[in-house]
């Protein structure tokens, strides 16, 4: 079970992000499909947040839309 699909932009990449009430974690999509969990044991909701934990994830090297 997920929840609300959201957009961000993170260098210039647009990443699909949601929770999924089941594993309790929070996943990205980038626009190439490739799907990760950025952050287990919990949901992220701040934008901001969302942006650095996909940098971290997708080794994007910068957090900035």
């Amino acid at each position: 079970m997920t929840g609300t699909i959201k957009t961000t932009t993170v260098a210039g990449k647009t990443y699909k992000v949601w929770s999924d009430f089941i594993q309790r974690a929070t996943y990205a999509e980038s626009e190439d499909g490739e799907t990760k969990r950025i952050h287990g044991g919990g949901y992220l909701s701040n934008d901001l947040t969302i942006r650095k934990a996909i940098s971290y994830a997708f080794r994007t090297g910068t957090y900035r839309k």
